[in-house]
């Protein structure tokens, strides 16, 4: 039988990744394959399948801004790369203490004591009850039935608690939790922490009650305990700013601020979800709390990198200047219902297709406000081969990701940037 040589096998498919990777992938399918034509196929959708693969920029056209699958929140990277002063006083001309500006800069704003930062929220949650335990010998963590979470990625909240060694009291249902479930628990479980959880991908309604922080914070004095605010969402921006912009799908979300102003002692949140800025988790509160997290054995385990910390200091600067417009995320929310409907008629102003323009809903998405939606114009484009235009999309040179609405493919700007706005037409007048 003929044989074909790994040389020739790696080149019978044109393909933009290295060539050292293709050549691992021709010997592979050549330890199993033994057939020309079937080697060559194999070879073929496997290095199709990994080049499709490869980390790049999309468009996303789906009207989610923060799409968990996407990268969450878009950035305007600033970072050179290169050396910065992160942990160096250029001052004194020796070491410094790391990200000192942003901490200082960002608990000003933020009205509170001391930040730190880690690399998301998730790990903020688990290194303060970690840290909180050993400093002060808590036993036990109190949390409502109803903020007993589960988001993306199989993240469990009582799983967490667990690995922390702290044991999860759980107080009130479902539905409703009331003042006197958490005082009682205080009662009869010394020695615990109390825990409030955003519900960060679900929503409870009808017949309903919780307990506010500032509740909360009236009762944690009397039995020496600390509060936590696990906020997720990460609010900060100014309320004027939304009212400017005519933003109102805010108003009912507890804002960074207003959980340290009712009084909890640790407040932590995501950095790329309404905050704007790249993955991390935020801690702000109480300086003696924050030192304890940072002076923690695990804390380096699961600090920032320059990259990070560097980004969240231009985002930070965005908000302290005023120029939230500046942050992709509010540029995007802030676009208005008839700025992108002049958008979308400009997109297809020379297409030959069938559509129409409806009156559509976006997200705002990555765990935050479930089931609050934005009123936004969507492309629908009529069904004329679905799968043949989807495949076009999503082949473009920057791939454009859509989503589907009664089996219609669906263009949604509302987290799509200006400057996209030729490519998409350029993709869409192929048809």
């Amino acid at each position: 039988m003929e044989n074909i040589s790994v040389n020739n096998l790696t080149d019978s498919t044109n393909s933009s990744l290295p060539r050292n990777i293709k050549v691992a992938l021709a010997k592979e399918v050549l330890t199993q394959e033994k057939n020309i034509e079937i080697a060559k196929e194999k070879f073929a959708e496997i290095v199709k399948d990994l080049e499709q693969k490869k980390q790049k920029e999309v468009i996303n056209a789906t009207g989610t801004v923060l799409h968990t699958n996407l990268g969450r929140s878009p950035n305007n990277i600033s970072f050179s790369g290169r050396y910065t002063n992160v942990e160096y006083d250029l001052k004194n001309f020796k070491r410094g203490i790391r990200n000192e500006y942003l901490s200082s800069s960002l608990s000003s704003f933020l009205g509170c004591e001391e930040v730190t930062f880690v690399n998301n929220n998730a790990s903020s949650l688990y290194l303060s009850l970690r840290a909180m335990a050993k400093s002060y010998e808590f036993k036990n963590v109190i949390i409502s039935r109803g903020e007993i979470i589960e988001i993306g990625g199989s993240y469990r909240l009582p799983e967490i608690i667990q690995e922390t060694g702290l044991q999860m009291i759980e107080v009130g249902t479902t539905n409703k939790t009331n003042l006197n479930d958490y005082t009682k628990a205080l009662k009869d479980f010394p020695n615990s922490i109390i825990l409030k959880v955003h519900r960060s991908n679900y929503s409870i309604s009808g017949f309903t009650e919780e307990v506010s922080i500032k509740e909360l914070s009236e009762i944690k004095e009397n039995y020496e305990t600390v509060l936590i605010h696990d906020l997720g969402s990460g609010l900060v921006v100014d309320r004027k700013f939304l009212e400017i912009n005519h933003i109102d799908i805010f108003n009912n979300e507890t804002s960074v601020q207003d959980s340290l102003d009712d009084g909890s002692d640790l407040v932590m949140f995501s950095g790329d979800k309404l905050f704007g800025s790249v993955q991390s988790g935020i801690i702000a509160g109480k300086s003696k709390l924050i030192e304890n997290i940072k002076n923690y054995s695990l804390f380096r385990t699961y600090r920032c990198s320059p990259l990070t910390l560097f980004e969240l200091q231009e985002t930070a600067t965005s908000y302290i200047n005023k120029d939230e417009l500046n942050i992709p995320f509010w540029h995007l929310i802030s676009q208005s219902y008839q700025s992108l409907g002049r958008r979308i008629k400009n997109i297809v102003s020379e297409s030959s297709f069938e559509f129409d323009i409806q009156e559509g809903t976006s997200l705002i998405g990555g765990g935050t406000l479930p089931g609050v939606t934005m009123k936004s114009p969507v492309l629908l484009i009529k069904e004329v081969a679905s799968s043949s235009l989807l495949n076009i999309l999503l082949k473009n040179n920057i791939p454009i990701i859509p989503h589907f609405y009664k089996k219609r493919i669906c263009i949604d700007l509302r987290s799509v940037f200006e400057d996209q706005d030729k490519i998409i037409k350029t993709c869409l007048n192929k048809l």
